[in-house]
């Protein structure tokens, strides 16, 4: 354990160290999938274990010579899983918070409030570095959470909070308004992640994000997701966590429709919607005449 609480001070320093936090907390850990889809218990659904480096043996390895983790080892420790924890919660409830960290709660269902603020579907409540919090009415959200950096040592972050309304980003539609999206946290407010409202009835050709983690937390679904050519079926209050570099598509079944929250780690390839809306407005008009 003494190299957990060493990696724990080194956490701070760089962007790999946010999930070696979290490996501080067993002795032995599953090794990581390249590809993961789990449900909101963390169960794979998808995929098996195949990746040799665990983020135990990352700091172990580390730690054998100097007595500290390297930041290559840090780096591959973090590459080794999603940079981002998300989970689905029925309020109301705690939910967590916590220092050098931040946390996304988006509403999806009902209406609720936390940290003083009333929240209905759609919005967004933001917060760096808080505390645990209470919420209460009867509704469910989407949980996310991601680490800062840099981040203080020595003192305590200033906990910071802002609420992103479902009707600050207009709706962008594309695939003749079959697809839509609300790209509702922008890096303004998340640096670190990114996070929207999708739906649509479209299917998704084949596609990967070179250096961002997406994450979907499907709120209804009904379809096939294709992970580097593994097929497995996502439905209602599932979370997807697809790995930079990984080729994946998306197989609606005929009649259904995907509501999800969509998440990037790092944002950008959010961006793409905006040029795909546009190109889809342009080809209307050209229609039109």
């Amino acid at each position: 354990m003494r190299s957990c609480r060493t990696a724990s001070v080194f956490a701070f320093g760089i962007v790999a160290a946010v999930m070696v936090v979290a490996a501080c907390r067993e002795a032995t850990y599953a090794e990581i999938p390249p590809l993961t889809t789990a449900s909101p218990d963390g169960a794979p659904l998808l995929g098996e274990a195949t990746a040799s480096l665990s983020t135990a043996g990352a700091l172990d390895a580390a730690s054998a010579d100097d007595g500290g983790p390297s930041t290559a080892a840090m780096m591959a420790a973090a590459l080794a899983e999603p940079p981002v924890k998300a989970r689905f919660v029925d309020t109301p409830g705690k939910l967590e918070a916590a220092l050098c960290a931040r946390t996304l709660v988006a509403v999806v269902k009902g209406k609720v409030t936390a940290m003083s603020e009333t929240l209905g579907a759609g919005d967004v409540l933001v917060v760096e570095s808080g505390d645990p919090f209470d919420t209460t009415g009867a509704g469910t959200v989407v949980w996310a959470q991601t680490g800062i950096v840099p981040c203080p040592v020595r003192s305590r972050p200033a906990m910071r909070k802002t609420v992103i309304r479902a009707t600050s980003a207009a709706k962008l539609e594309w695939a003749s308004r079959t697809m839509s999206a609300h790209l509702d946290v922008t890096p303004v407010a998340s640096p670190e992640l990114y996070l929207g409202r999708l739906e649509g009835t479209a299917p998704v050709a084949e596609h990967s994000h070179a250096s961002s983690w997406e994450i979907l937390a499907a709120l209804d679904a009904n379809g096939t997701l294709v992970l580097d050519g593994t097929e497995g079926h996502v439905g209602p209050r599932q979370i997807v966590m697809i790995p930079p570099g990984a080729k994946h598509a998306w197989k609606p079944e005929a009649g259904s429709k995907l509501v999800a929250i969509q998440m990037y780690a790092p944002p950008g390839p959010e961006q793409r919607f905006v040029a795909l809306a546009a190109a889809d407005k342009d080809a209307g008009a050209r229609d039109a005449h």
